[in-house]
């Protein structure tokens, strides 16, 4: 009976060192076609009240990384441990304890990522006027929103859109702000081999919007 007791324990310690042989085994890399490049930002707000894209990174080689403790200069919008980083083939940008209290949007967490031209976005504790949005909704998902002091708008979630020189960004968040007075974007990778000289940030018709009324979860 001990012979077989030790037997089993043996089996389970074997067992739980290839588990963690296998999580401490770098992911798999994607080789990048010529004419690729990743780039990715945090943050960025466009109109009246402008934050440039922080922090941003592009790479058509290896991979570059930066990281931002905080982002609150100004009032409608904060965010923390905002991280992003870019390769050749591949892009990836994170955002923490995301807040526009005027829109009543908050974020546990917003994350996009894009490898190899396909990506898509997760949200983690994501509420817009206190209902929970889904934590993988599809490609441009638009919810209505209300804006205090300036209006109804609406929010796109994992926008996908098709850049001029035919590379995929993802956005996992988009507020429009209303009037068309600018845009608050969280957490965007782009990603995908460019078909021809880029021209700036143009870009071709978006998909058309699945559009909710009750951005509910269940």
């Amino acid at each position: 009976m001990r012979h077989t007791h030790a037997a089993k324990r043996f089996a389970t310690a074997g067992l739980l060192a290839a588990g963690l042989a296998a999580a401490a085994a770098p992911a798999p890399a994607f080789a990048a076609a010529p004419g690729s490049e990743g780039s990715a930002y945090g943050l960025t707000v466009t109109g009246p009240l402008a934050v440039p894209p922080v922090p941003a990174v592009s790479s058509s080689t290896g991979t570059v990384r930066k990281s931002v403790l905080r982002e609150d200069r100004t009032k409608l919008v904060k965010a923390s441990a905002l991280d992003v980083d870019a390769s050749a083939s591949r892009a990836r940008s994170a955002v923490t304890h995301l807040s526009v209290p005027s829109a009543k949007l908050l974020a546990d967490a917003v994350t996009a990522k894009c490898t190899a031209g396909q990506g898509g976005a997760r949200l983690a504790g994501a509420s817009i006027a206190g209902k929970r949005l889904d934590s993988t909704p599809p490609p441009n998902t638009t919810v209505p929103v209300d804006v205090d002091g300036l209006g109804r708008t609406a929010l796109v979630l994992n926008k996908q859109q098709r850049m001029a020189d035919g590379r995929l960004a993802v956005t996992g968040m988009e507020l429009s702000l209303p009037g068309k007075k600018g845009a608050i974007r969280v957490a965007s990778a782009t990603c995908g081999k460019a078909a021809g000289p880029a021209h700036g940030p143009a870009e071709a018709p978006a998909p058309k919007p699945v559009r909710h009324d009750l951005p509910v979860t269940g």
